[in-house]
């Protein structure tokens, strides 16, 4: 009985120790790559880290773009000349009654004195012939033009955020004479606007054209900014990344 014993206890024995040795193994295992700091420390931290960084750096930029587009947005605010009546740089062949300014936005008349328009030749003599009328968006001026040549209109008008604007188009007439001009404004409407340059006034598209790309190039240096930034924290993010 005793002799048939002894192998049981061996086997026993032998059994024991394989599953301690396997349970060791397993435990191994386990500590270093399942919840070790390469397995979960560097890599799922890391990433976190690197999101964040990102994420408050373009925040910032995002900030700023704000910041940088507000004055150009409040510049393009302003009422400007979308078309006209004659057109800028065209040629009248037929006789001209009145003139007309078609404007973005609302003009404020303030009175009958929110807008004048002065209608002048090469020499400086003035055409107008009565005071400025606002309708809407819309101002109109008569006049009695001369003899065939260039004529410049000159208009102040207060635009819908309060703030006044002038500008000035250039055209060419060339319709029977209706008047002989005057040597300053034939009607006395508000104050007078700035003298007309030599050269052609702007039209209606590059009246406005500044302040677009004031904005357009604004916007593009801060998408410039945000893409070198996060390229900037990429790269340094991976070269502190632990093995």
């Amino acid at each position: 009985m005793i002799a048939q014993a002894a192998p049981t206890r061996r086997r026993e024995t032998s059994e024991s120790s394989t599953d301690s040795r396997t349970t060791r193994r397993r435990a191994k295992g386990t500590g270093a790559k399942g919840t070790g700091a390469k397995g979960t420390g560097a890599k799922g931290t890391g990433a976190k880290g690197v999101g964040a960084r990102v994420a408050a750096t373009l925040a910032g930029l995002a900030a700023a773009a704000l910041l940088a587009l507000a004055p150009a947005a409040a510049a393009s605010a302003h009422d400007y000349l979308v078309s006209s009546t004659p057109a800028a740089n065209a040629t009248v062949t037929t006789a001209l009654p009145s003139v007309a300014l078609t404007f973005d936005d609302i003009v404020i008349d303030d009175g009958g004195h929110g807008a004048l328009v002065q209608v002048t030749d090469a020499s400086g003599h003035h055409f107008e012939t009565g005071c400025a009328a606002v309708a809407g968006r819309t101002v109109t001026v008569p006049v009695a033009l001369g003899a065939p040549g260039a004529y410049r209109i000159t208009w102040q008008i207060v635009s819908a955020d309060g703030h006044p604007v002038s500008n000035s188009i250039q055209f060419t007439y060339s319709g029977p004479k209706a008047g002989a001009g005057a040597s300053g404004p034939i009607a006395k409407c508000g104050t007078t606007v700035s003298a007309p340059s030599a050269t052609n006034g702007p039209t209606a598209a590059a009246a406005v054209s500044p302040a677009v790309i004031g904005i357009l190039a604004t916007a593009a240096g801060v998408v410039l900014l945000a893409v070198v930034a996060v390229v900037i924290v990429l790269v340094l993010s991976r070269r502190r990344r632990p093995e």
